[in-house]
């Protein structure tokens, strides 16, 4: 097995186990990205995304010769920002889920905690993929494109495609130049950041 073979292979293993655990908690084969709001989550995307391609070019690597080189250092910088990303914004819906003054988009409604009423709610129909580049909050919430979660959604994709064809091509970890570490860094930073005011 040769490396591009081994990378299509665990890829399509680590997507299947993905898709397997979305339909096990019952929501079905892209559920492993819905968040604990009933939506689809940008975060949830990209830590599953870093995880399963890093993942399978470790095992391809592996399956060649059972020795791997060390994980490149701007690699693990992006996986650190990506991470340290999802659990920032992670934290401040957290916040928000608690500020009564809140507006937030989710499945169903909080209940009465100790007779103090959580969060305001906007009720969801459904979880759609729209919801990864789309307000979560405010009186804009499912009808309004939110820049900073558009904007940071093209840079992970344009970046996973990058990581994909620079890995097939040079037949192992592709090496990411600082320009690219800094460009979603300042992604990421603009999408928390973008998170953090009530939108009320």
């Amino acid at each position: 097995m040769n490396f591009q073979l081994g990378l299509i292979v665990f890829g399509a293993v680590l997507l299947g186990l993905a898709a397997f655990a979305g339909i096990a908690c019952g929501k079905g084969v892209l559920g492993i990205l819905i968040d604990t709001r009933g939506r689809y989550s940008l975060n949830h995307l990209q830590v599953v995304m870093w995880t399963l391609l890093v993942l399978a070019t470790f095992l391809a690597l592996f399956a060649i010769d059972l020795e791997v080189d060390e994980i490149p250092y701007n690699l693990l910088v992006l996986m650190g920002i990506s991470a340290g990303s999802a659990a920032t914004a992670g934290a401040v819906k957290g916040g928000k889920d608690s500020n009564p003054a809140a507006l937030i988009a989710r499945v169903a409604p909080q209940q009465n905690v100790a007779g103090i009423q959580m969060a305001r709610v906007l009720q969801l129909p459904a979880a759609t993929l729209s919801q990864l580049f789309l307000e979560e909050e405010g009186e804009q919430a499912l009808t309004t494109v939110s820049v900073t979660k558009f904007q940071n959604l093209i840079f992970t994709a344009v970046l996973g495609i990058a990581y994909v064809v620079l890995a097939l091509d040079t037949g192992g970890f592709p090496e990411l130049t600082e320009s690219m570490l800094w460009l979603i860094g300042i992604s990421h930073a603009s999408y928390v950041g973008g998170k953090i005011p009530n939108k009320v």
